[in-house]
């Protein structure tokens, strides 16, 4: 009668032990699934706000992102913003690789050293125009650019729209015309630095009498 009462206990406390683990293991596997989730959230707000920095100014994403409508208004364009203007002014220098679904163009944003009203005192008509915008980004004030846009040579046999590009800009955006939504997997490499402004426009002023 001991013996089988004995044997009762041990089996008793055997699943008592088994369910434990169990739920031990449930909230362990549930707690890490949660963590990713929340990782993975913040890793995406972090990304297009340039928190990932370290100390020494260093940026490395890896990511995927699909596209948005994006400006100019005049045009159909899908854009993605792979790193953003910055409000503290520093610039990005680095190389950006991707591989896209369709023929992405490579935007390099340039912030414009001067003001809208000095701008327009220079006199187009000799010197030619610009290609200006008003990109729209959130967390980030107005800013007045003037972009590179970079047509990577895809080829016309591989389906593969990849390419790599070294940069240096205020900005780096993929983007498509007429429409074409598309996505994008990509990596980055950057490093931050202040830029030293250097405005001459000392030629345009003596035609046209700007200040």
């Amino acid at each position: 009668m001991v013996i089988g009462t004995t044997f009762s206990v041990i089996i008793a406390a055997l699943i008592m032990s088994s369910l434990l683990l169990s739920v031990g293991f449930q909230f362990r596997q549930h707690h890490v699934l949660a963590q990713n989730s929340t990782n993975a959230t913040t890793s995406s707000i972090d990304r297009f706000n340039i928190k990932l920095t370290s100390n020494d100014g260093k940026i490395l994403h890896r990511g995927i992102i699909t596209s948005e409508h994006g400006q100019p208004e005049n045009l159909d364009v899908q854009r993605t913003v792979i790193l953003p203007h910055r409000n503290d002014g520093k610039d990005y220098s680095g190389i950006l690789s991707f591989t896209a679904s369709k023929p992405v163009e490579v935007l390099l944003g340039h912030r414009m050293p001067i003001d809208e009203e000095t701008f327009s005192k220079i006199d187009s008509k000799r010197f030619g125009s610009l290609f200006l915008v008003h990109p729209v980004q959130p967390n980030v004030s107005e800013v007045f650019s003037a972009p590179t846009v970079i047509k990577p040579a895809y080829g016309l046999s591989s389906p593969f729209y990849s390419a790599s590009v070294p940069f240096v800009g205020s900005s780096v955006v993929l983007r498509t015309l007429h429409g074409e939504p598309f996505v994008a997997v990509y990596e980055v490499s950057a490093q931050l630095g202040q830029p030293e402004i250097v405005i001459d426009i000392e030629t345009a002023k003596n035609d046209t009498g700007t200040e």
